[in-house]
């Protein structure tokens, strides 16, 4: 069970050998400077994300298609219309304040009409100084075999004037003012339609409104078809997770103008009117998708540059890479030669090479570079892992050649010893455990890490590099007297 747990796990970490006993991986100053600039700029650019995301500065995707509703949103709570008579003159008679004429509102409910209702002045102020008459906006439908069909409409009249229409103690006007109103030029009624929708920048609401002209004349009556238009607003503004809004406006209206005889409205009507308003839904709506940048798309955004940024990593990993083998290479060429750090190099404005300094002392540059180039080709091979393991395997044969096979298997048991049982005034006293064994042939602590790489900085470091011929010399002579132990063993052993 613990081994497929072990196999499951895709957290596992590899494990990567040190350069040195600072680092494992190559890092340099110049890709320091990089990596903070790279990060001061992603983070620069982040912030900068992110206060235009809060200033809702950022656009969101907008989809617009047409759509079928069946209107159980639409927000009609508002004075969707708005009538009022335009004086273009101050001394303009207003025909409704004079009772010459009447606005009336009238419903079709399951497609029969309702009784027309006289709709009451405001106090509402246009901007040109007029009080507005508001009808209520009133309209229904219904769902007939998957078709939305309007079952409640509206007609809006503007009929002479007729005592029917009047409350108690309210006349027409006399024929006389009758006869001033219709010889001013130019009588028009203005019907406002007011819409809503929603701004893309913030989602936040917006109305405005839409005028249409209804032009009064005594020996014609204008109808004005009106086929109302709603935008359906499908709002997904979550940080992260979390459902859409749905609101339904009406926002605009084809409208289609006819002018005809007023025995054609009277005959349509029952009434003398002079003009007809009459609005209905429009089937096809208009469907609006906002979708605002969530946390996950401000993620993507910023990812997205900063990878760009990171694009320059590539550059600085050569740049490391190449000084990498370099540094491995000096370190390299000191284990075999040295001296080699007593070499001083002197270069120009251009980081060429001009004079090498050997213990303070110039050395000829045409001789030095023959010398650093073999070196150099020498020593590129041992940082393969093929190299390593060939090198390992020839000192193995050599090992191999004056001891036998039995000999070499017993080296598995071979350790150093871990002694903890001294007395404690013997571990105060601040001597190693084996510390007895120090000066004579037998493991101990010190062994650990003797042949280390970095042991050479405990040593003095004046180096002095003996004469060749006396080390051969002395090399030798170990070897005879390996080779003479070695068949003493094996006599005996016989």
């Amino acid at each position: 069970m613990m081994n497929i747990l072990r196999i499951a796990d895709f957290f596992g970490v590899p494990f990567i050998q040190q350069i040195d006993q600072k680092q494992s991986i190559y890092k340099s100053a110049f890709g320091g400077l990089i990596t903070f600039l790279i990060c001061s700029a992603s983070l620069g650019y982040a912030i900068w994300v992110l206060y235009q995301w809060q200033n809702n500065q950022l656009s969101p995707k907008i989809s617009n298609s047409m759509y079928v509703s069946d209107f159980s949103l639409l927000d009609l709570n508002y004075d969707v219309l708005k009538l009022y008579y335009w004086k273009i003159e101050e001394d303009y008679i207003d025909p409704f304040e004079s009772k010459i004429l009447i606005p009336l509102v009238m419903y079709t409910t399951n497609f029969s009409f309702t009784e027309l209702q006289t709709i009451n002045k405001s106090n509402e102020i246009s901007d040109d100084g007029q009080q507005y008459y508001l009808p209520k906006m009133s309209l229904a439908f219904q769902n007939i075999d998957g078709v939305i069909y309007t079952t409640s409409e509206m007609y809006i009249q503007i009929v002479k004037c007729s005592e029917i229409y009047l409350k108690e103690n309210e006349k027409c006007a006399s024929e006389e003012l009758v006869e001033q109103f219709f010889s001013q030029p130019v009588n028009t009624i203005i019907l406002q339609l007011h819409y809503k929708q929603l701004n893309s920048r913030d989602g936040t609401e917006q109305t405005s409104f839409q005028e249409f002209y209804i032009q009064i004349e005594r020996q014609n009556c204008y109808t004005l078809n009106t086929f109302l238009q709603s935008n359906f607003y499908e709002v997904q503004d979550s940080f992260l997770f979390g459902f859409s809004r749905y609101i339904e406006y009406i926002n605009g209206a084809i409208i289609q103008p006819q002018t005809n005889t007023l025995e054609f409205c009277k005959q349509g009507y029952g009434n003398d009117a002079l003009g007809v308003i009459f609005l209905i839904m429009k089937g096809n709506q208009i469907k609006t998708i906002f979708e605002y940048p969530n946390a996950g798309d401000l993620l993507a955004n910023i990812g997205s540059i900063v990878s760009v940024l990171f694009m320059i990593k590539h550059v600085i990993i050569i740049f490391n890479q190449y000084y990498l083998n370099k540094k491995i290479l000096k370190e390299l060429i000191q284990i075999y030669y040295p001296e080699f750090k007593y070499i001083t190099f002197k270069k120009n404005w251009r980081q060429k090479t001009i004079k090498v300094f050997h213990n303070k002392l110039e050395v000829d540059m045409n001789q030095f570079k023959l010398f650093y180039k073999k070196i150099k080709t020498q020593m590129q091979p041992k940082l393969s892992y093929i190299n390593l393991l060939y090198e390992i395997s020839r000192i193995y044969f050599i090992i191999r050649s004056f001891k036998c096979r039995e000999e070499l298997k017993r080296s598995h048991q071979i350790g150093i010893k871990i002694d903890l049982t001294q007395p404690k005034e013997f571990i105060d006293s601040g001597l190693s455990p084996n510390s007895k064994n120090r000066s004579g042939q037998f493991l101990n602590d010190d062994d650990t890490d003797l042949l280390s790489f970095y042991n050479q900085s405990r040593e003095k470091n004046n180096i002095m590099i003996p004469d060749e011929f006396y080390l051969e010399m002395i090399f030798m002579k170990l070897i005879k007297f390996i080779e003479a132990r070695y068949l003493l063993r094996f006599l005996v052993i016989s």
